[in-house]
């Protein structure tokens, strides 16, 4: 389910806003976001694609804030010029950032106009996701967390914070509890050690699923990778790797066993085409009420995991 590279085709699971939304067999991101927002009707007749290449910046990303006009929008977005882009991908993230992906040979001052007619839709997405992060900071709070709840495995870990002269912040953990030392007043560098907790333990717990869901179910799993994505719960490659997200952790084990078998099933379709449903229905009966359950799980990800 992600984006494919040189001759094959990969498919991913995501976690954002996305105009793309259209699945093919020709190559593109096969994704699953939070939300699952690419399986929208009203996204896939919003889909933007041209054919013209035009000369664009070289820059990689750029903040633009554009002057109000007739023709061109006022909405502030980061401009992604993407070597890999064949079209141009309108996507609103969880922090309410507008990024406009485009191909690298595009011209970047057609972009505004394609903003402005996108205008409702990426105001309703920005509305969405500030609404989201306001229910997010209602359930997790603010600043450092006191307790860390893994639904995962069923675990609720205290987090206590110690400070010493060490410039960086490390932790340890024992007997139900996770102790973070060093510099500790240092809020970003305290979240930044939480999500390398966060993935060493994701590693631990979900690579073993997969090899056990691979042998029960009759998969082949060449590798599997575990890191922190924003966009995607997981992935699956042409050669057999399975890639899945840190934050499933805070995912109940229901929902994370239906994000495996979804990546499990990609290695003999990699498309969300009609076999690739029947091939899911028979490995989990119960796809279509996880799939709906998946769609608003973000929620349960705390602020600090990113």
């Amino acid at each position: 389910m992600s984006r494919p590279s040189g001759s094959g085709r990969s498919a991913t699971l995501p976690a954002s806003s996305d105009m793309h939304g259209r699945a093919s067999d020709r190559g593109r991101i096969f994704a699953l976001l939070p939300g699952e927002a690419r399986h929208s009707q009203l996204l896939q007749r919003l889909y933007v694609q041209f054919a013209v290449p035009l000369a664009t910046t070289s820059a990689e990303r750029t903040r633009v804030t554009p002057e109000p006009s007739a023709d061109h929008s006022d909405i502030a977005y980061t401009l992604r010029v993407s070597p890999r882009a064949k079209h141009v991908r309108i996507t609103v993230t969880r922090d309410a950032e507008v990024v406009v992906t485009i191909p690298r040979r595009f011209a970047a001052r057609r972009v505004p106009a394609i903003v402005e007619a996108r205008r409702e839709w990426v105001l309703k997405a920005l509305e969405r996701a500030r609404t989201r992060a306001e229910v997010v900071r209602a359930e997790h709070g603010d600043g450092l967390p006191t307790e860390v709840a893994l639904l995962a495995t069923g675990e609720t870990l205290a987090i206590g914070y110690r400070a010493s002269a060490a410039s960086g912040v490390t932790a340890r953990e024992g007997a139900g509890r996770l102790t973070f030392t060093g510099a500790v007043h240092d809020e970003a560098a305290c979240q930044a050690a939480l999500r390398r907790w966060l993935t060493r333990r994701a590693h631990a717990v979900l690579g073993p699923m997969v090899s056990e869901l691979a042998a029960s179910n009759g998969f082949s799993v060449a590798r599997v990778r575990v890191g922190l994505q924003r966009s995607r719960w997981g992935s699956c490659s042409p050669r057999g790797t399975v890639s899945l997200n840190a934050k499933l952790l805070f995912l109940s084990p229901e929902l994370v066993r239906y994000v495996i078998l979804h990546e499990l099933c990609h290695l003999r379709a990699m498309d969300h085409s009609a076999r690739f449903w029947a091939i899911m229905a028979e490995h989990d009966p119960g796809f279509e009420r996880h799939r709906r359950a998946l769609r608003t799980a973000e929620r349960l990800v705390p602020p600090w995991a990113g």
